[in-house]
């Protein structure tokens, strides 16, 4: 077990999110984390159609709303955070910025997110980084379900993760996973936040967190450049194929 006073780095192929008490380094989930930049969910852009009395328009058809998505989102995008600035200045070098890529990414987050939490951290984790006080979650998976689970799908040069790695990658889910509750509740109070049974079941209701509310940044900068207004409805229907698939 590795001691309160030994810090862990992470892996090298892996981004820093924070770090915690006793200098461990917690990464951030593998589904925000790509090549030289990260891209977390973003809620600000939350505007949505409403109907000819001002109400939220929550059974909007599909093609309708698609429509109004490809008109609004390249047009009104937010300040960019550094990350976000990254990732549009090097569209051509990453080519992260497509519907297929930005859905692939999207329904994997969520996929993974419904198997968290696995376990619970004090309250004073951060702080402490007391890596001995923190505990199974009654419903989640083991460290042994991880190692089964991946031992013989490893690439070439990779590892299991330690114990005490693991629980600090998973810290990095619980931070992501707190803050995207909090952003959701501030920016789409009207919405119930898409929840881990939603994503199992494949079960969702016309009030439920759209699929691409933490995205819309990512697909606003891949709008930006298609003038093609059809073209860029091809480019979100491609995102809500990948997503659903990726999903079920």
């Amino acid at each position: 077990m590795t001691r309160q006073t030994d810090s862990i780095k992470i892996r090298p192929d892996r981004k820093l999110l924070l770090t915690v008490g006793c200098g461990h380094e917690v990464p951030w989930p593998e589904t925000l984390s790509d090549g030289d930049f990260v891209w977390p969910k973003d809620f600000r852009m939350n505007d949505f159609p409403g109907t000819p009395e001002g109400d939220i328009c929550y059974d909007i058809p599909d093609d309708q709303y698609f429509s109004w998505l490809a008109d609004y989102l390249p047009a009104n995008l937010p300040p960019l955070t550094k990350e976000q600035q990254n990732l549009s200045h090097n569209r051509n070098q990453h080519k992260h910025l497509s519907g297929f890529r930005l859905g692939l990414h999207a329904g994997w987050h969520e996929v993974e997110a419904a198997s968290r939490p696995n376990y619970e951290y004090p309250v004073d984790f951060q702080s402490s980084g007391d890596i001995a006080a923190v505990t199974s979650h009654a419903a989640g998976s083991t460290y042994q379900d991880y190692a089964e689970a991946y031992v013989d799908i490893l690439d070439p040069g990779e590892r299991l993760m330690t114990p005490a790695e693991l629980i600090l990658a998973e810290f990095g889910w619980h931070s992501v996973m707190e803050d995207e509750k909090k952003q959701f509740a501030r920016y789409w109070p009207e919405f119930r936040k898409l929840d881990g049974i939603d994503v199992v079941l494949g079960v969702s209701s016309t009030r439920s967190e759209p699929a691409d509310a933490g995205w819309r940044v990512y697909l606003g900068l891949t709008l930006q450049p298609i003038t093609d207004k059809n073209d860029r409805i091809k480019e979100l229907k491609v995102f809500y194929h990948e997503w659903q698939d990726m999903i079920s």
